[in-house]
């Protein structure tokens, strides 16, 4: 059994390719290695923003992705990447700001070209998955049930849903709650399976009506990239951290709102002989205006994924000073694997994705409580707890997620084809 994958990401390839990473590069990169897979269609963030579409049509379509192009016209470009196990082609559109039927139509047509082109179907007969990140777009489920004569839906021989965070809490969505709901509600009554990245996810959907094949499968973590020899030890290219004073704690990720920025204020002001090093993009500069005062206080600025554990080797602790509000509990924190797989100390605000590593980590209940673990978790930091937080990281490897993600697909699969011979 051969699986062709038609995904709609929540990122585009061209960011992926530049080393931004998150749940979505992560399972679609190793679903591009695994045996069972033919080829995956990568469906690039689909703009519902005139903001948006401006950034895709320059990073996507004009400039696009390294490869073979297979279709080409104003608004719309689709790539054939080698280099993979699998067949991988890249579909970037920005049609769905005027009409998500005229980006379903235009998919619908490229997939029947690669079907027709490739090689692979003249073996054997492939399987259609269609596998979503994307809560914006639901198009390609259709009112005759996964059809695409209709020339709105997508022809599929089975439906996954990823759920990564509730776009409805994020604040950067407050103006498509509407939609979003919507959304929701369809992709719970129509997906024939749903993963969900937190356990609370898989609440939020049974109050929406979900009772069966949804499942809860947390983040992972890439254990070869961040133990690998040549990548964390090596500290030639972090020049920025060499000459900020010792000890740094040090945070990786995006600085956006779920950071708390007075927590990290109030921890800065009360441990001025340590260095606080924020490794990441911020997306609102306003929100980091508290801090310019603090000379013990640095931003590095975004760094490629390749960098990352060069950048965790040099911190001495890591912090995760995360606001708890509505949005952060539906979300499953990678960094704090990529902290504890490298050994370091960490303290985390009480995040609900936490519970799990409470033997492994510092769960702050407040501000004071944050503080003062920063010097007791480095006074009693060992060789020993190091390798204990290394080897329980370890049964979080990518690699089971998406296996166990496969079983539960083909399991599906098999039972629909029985269903269907009954």
């Amino acid at each position: 059994m051969k699986l062709e994958i038609v995904m709609f990401n929540m990122s585009n390839y061209s960011e992926w390719e530049k080393g931004v990473v998150n749940r979505n590069y992560h399972i679609f990169n190793n679903l591009l290695q695994h045996s069972s897979v033919a080829r995956i269609i990568a469906v690039d963030f689909l703009p519902f923003t005139f903001k948006r579409a401006i950034r895709n049509y320059w990073e996507n379509i004009i400039r696009g992705s390294h490869g073979e192009v297979i279709y080409r016209d104003l608004t719309t470009t689709c790539t054939k990447v080698d280099g993979y196990p699998s067949e991988l082609y890249v579909f970037s559109t920005i049609d769905s700001i005027f009409s998500h039927t005229l980006a379903t139509r235009k998919l619908n047509k490229i997939l029947n070209r690669i079907n027709q082109q490739s090689s692979i179907n003249n073996h054997q007969s492939t399987i259609r998955i269609i596998w979503s990140y994307f809560p914006m777009f639901v198009n390609y489920f259709s009112a005759k049930g996964g059809s695409a004569s209709d020339g709105n839906g997508i022809k599929s021989d089975i439906t996954v849903f990823d759920a990564v965070d509730n776009w409805i809490e994020h604040p950067s969505f407050v103006k498509f709650k509407s939609v979003l709901y919507k959304n929701y509600q369809t992709i719970t009554d129509k997906s024939n399976l749903i993963f969900t990245v937190a356990e609370p996810l898989v609440d939020f959907l049974s109050t929406l009506g979900r009772e069966k094949d949804i499942h809860w499968i947390p983040n992972g973590i890439d254990i070869d990239h961040f133990t690998a020899n040549t990548q964390y030890r090596r500290s030639d290219h972090v020049d920025d951290i060499k000459g900020i004073p010792r000890p740094i704690v040090g945070y990786v990720g995006t600085i956006e709102n779920r950071v708390d920025i007075d927590l990290v204020r109030y921890i800065a002001s009360r441990h001025k002989n340590k260095s606080f090093v924020f490794v990441g993009p911020v997306w609102k500069e306003a929100a980091i205006k508290k801090l310019k005062s603090y000379t013990n206080v640095y931003f590095l600025g975004r760094k490629p994924y390749t960098l990352v554990p060069a950048y965790i080797k040099q911190f001495d602790l890591c912090i995760i000073p995360h606001k708890l509000d509505a949005f952060i509990k539906y979300t499953y924190s990678l960094k704090m694997l990529e902290y504890l797989i490298i050994g370091k100390p960490v303290i985390s605000t009480a995040t609900y994705d936490t519970a799990r590593f409470s033997d492994y980590l510092y769960i702050a209940k407040d501000y004071n409580d944050f503080s003062n673990k920063i010097d007791l978790s480095m006074k009693s930091d060992t060789i020993e707890a190091r390798k204990k937080r290394i080897e329980r990281v370890k049964e979080e490897d990518w690699k089971l997620k998406v296996e166990e993600m496969m079983k539960i697909i083909k399991q599906k699969i098999k039972n629909k084809k029985e269903k269907t011979k009954t």
